[in-house]
């Protein structure tokens, strides 16, 4: 009897879940179809990472064709590499996605036929396109790109407040809040008139932490947080050691060629002003560079105090001090207040020349 019940029962979840699998709506699914020109059949790789694993697929083109099922990531964007050194992104969007482009421009390829798709190829072509090859113009004339810089945070803050319910708008405006540190509150503002479901995503809790960095970084007028890190040695030097002198915070990586290229006009300078002003390298680098940080030391004759916390993208200081470009220079009055902050060194080296004299 339990034996035929077992069987009647078994039968019966059977039924149930073919029937459950045959009406259950399906999952909608990110199809993208391209073509590029010049590609052949060379591979395609898609990088993204989903529950917090890196993942590549890789799919090869047919006659500058290809097809591509997309997967979900973390962050909702997924990047499209040919060439390891130009590569381009999209958002995973359910829909038909269409890619073109050439392989002579990886980096400018479209994505159109879904909602964020679309507008982040409108802001590319619009925007990002254009800026770029200003740039090479402008570096071609040797001419200052400061300029072409400050119209592309203008530009792409008007495009994003266009924008402020697509998703791609948050992505757009994080990346300005690294490219530009002056307009935290502007940030704010637009995040803050964004769908609660942008303000909640990925992006939008990254801008969010990012403000509460710009808001706290040390800038002119503010006093530098207090840090410790080991120097070559080991030793523990702390900021606050340094206090009741004028201090140079030298932010640096041995893997940085301008860095390296302007040491010796930072030697120029510690010996000038050694006396009056403390010289502090910091340099990001990982624990497993230590040894090429170290030669890099000795080869360029770095000879003034040089700390690490050997933590690479992870360091807390360079977090704090909002630390992306590199070099960076921190002047602080004996105070630990910030008197200049640049990354030209000739602009540091004025600053110092306007200190009193001892």
């Amino acid at each position: 009897m339990l034996y035929t019940s077992f069987l009647v029962m078994a039968g019966y979840l059977a039924t149930t879940l073919a029937s459950s699998a045959t009406t259950a709506p399906a999952i909608p699914s990110c199809q993208l179809t391209g073509t590029i020109k010049g590609i052949g059949r060379q591979p395609i790789l898609f990088q993204y990472r989903y529950h917090g694993q890196e993942h590549t697929d890789t799919v090869r083109a047919t006659h500058d064709q290809f097809r591509y099922t997309a997967h979900p990531s973390d962050d909702g964007t997924i990047d499209l590499i040919i060439d390891r050194s130009q590569w381009t992104s999209f958002w995973y969007e359910p829909g038909k996605v269409q890619v073109s482009g050439s392989i002579s421009a990886p980096y400018q390829l479209t994505f159109t036929g879904t909602p964020s798709n679309e507008v982040l190829t409108k802001y590319r072509r619009q925007i990002e396109w254009p800026y770029y090859a200003n740039v090479r113009k402008a570096m071609a004339a040797k001419e200052s790109t400061l300029p072409l810089r400050q119209q592309r945070v203008r530009e792409s803050l008007q495009f994003v407040e266009q924008h402020l319910s697509s998703q791609a708008s948050t992505d757009i405006l994080l990346w300005q809040t690294h490219y530009d540190d002056t307009q935290a509150e502007a940030y704010g503002r637009l995040l803050a008139r964004m769908p609660k479901a942008r303000q909640t995503s990925v992006q939008g809790r990254a801008i969010a932490q990012r403000l509460t960095i710009l808001r706290n970084m040390p800038v002119v007028g503010k006093v530098a947080a207090d840090f410790t890190m080991p120097d070559t040695a080991g030793v523990a030097t702390s900021l606050a050691s340094f206090r009741g002198r004028y201090v140079v915070l030298d932010f640096w990586g041995h893997w940085c060629g301008p860095c390296i290229r302007v040491i010796p006009q930072l030697s120029a300078l510690h010996q000038q002003y050694g006396p009056q002003v403390a010289f502090v390298g910091i340099a990001a680098e990982s624990a497993q560079d230590k040894q090429l940080w170290l030669q890099a030391i000795r080869k360029h004759h770095a000879g003034w105090t040089q700390l690490s916390e050997l933590a690479g993208d992870e360091s807390p200081v360079l977090t704090t001090y909002n630390i992306s470009a590199f070099p960076t220079y921190l002047l602080l009055n004996p105070q630990g207040v910030v008197v200049e902050r640049t990354s030209d060194v000739e602009q540091l080296e004025k600053a110092l020349a306007s200190l009193p004299k001892p």
